[in-house]
């Protein structure tokens, strides 16, 4: 009875250890470091862990942001999807719908600026060439 009721335990454990997939980073890990913007690769924003993204063009800082990752945004809101909201020092907000970072780490991250419906697509590697 006892050998019946440790493997029904182990039984009812394995969802919970392989069911989470434990190798997928979350996107806000997943987003951490440089990305260059494909169409300008003079311009990059490096995203770091405390939450701050700061924008260079031609290695001169220009602007620093803080960022979030959630399901909402604006007005914006959906389950299925993350949303990267930036919020400048006065507090203003922009608003973009991730389609992938790094997806089967391809180097990519492929935004839409919900303000314009405009498609962004950025490369951790300057070597990579992106299309959209």
């Amino acid at each position: 009875m006892k050998k019946l009721f440790l493997i029904l335990l182990l039984v009812l454990q394995i969802p919970t250890i392989f069911g989470n997939n434990q190798d997928e980073d979350p996107s806000s890990k997943k987003i951490i470091g440089t990305w260059y913007n494909n169409a300008n690769r003079s311009a990059r924003w490096v995203f770091t862990p405390d939450g701050k993204v700061y924008n260079y063009v031609n290695d001169s800082f220009k602007v620093m942001y803080r960022y979030s990752i959630s399901h909402s945004c604006q007005n914006n809101s959906d389950d299925n999807i993350e949303y990267l909201t930036l919020m400048d020092k006065d507090g203003d907000e922009f608003c973009f719908k991730i389609n992938a970072i790094n997806q089967n780490k391809n180097g990519i991250l492929s935004l839409v600026n919900m303000s314009n419906m405009e498609k962004l697509l950025f490369v951790n590697n300057t070597n990579i060439k992106a299309t959209m």
